[in-house]
């Protein structure tokens, strides 16, 4: 199959990744095509894949925290330690 780009811009930024990489056009073309298939299928949430978030917060996390602390907030005394905060800085 023949793909015929017939934009200023995409040629340019075409041109632009070639030098950079030394790639191929088709070879630059495939990997940017292959990379924005990954990061959308990343931000695709599927119906199952919640459940099954939810589900393993329900069974693996929440059920492990002691019932006293749910709903409550750490102070910030407690969040800088556990981020690794000490007197002197990180």
């Amino acid at each position: 199959m023949t793909v015929n780009i017939k934009n200023q811009e995409v040629e340019s930024l075409l041109d632009a990744v070639v030098q950079l990489t030394g790639e191929s056009k088709t070879n630059a073309i495939r990997q940017a095509l292959a990379e924005r298939l990954e990061r959308l299928s990343l931000l695709r949430v599927v119906p199952q894949d919640m459940a099954r978030l939810e589900a393993f917060l329900q069974d693996e996390i929440w059920a492990n925290i002691p019932e006293h602390l749910l709903g409550t907030s750490l102070s910030k005394a407690e969040e800088e330690a556990i981020l690794g905060y000490g007197e002197h800085g990180v």
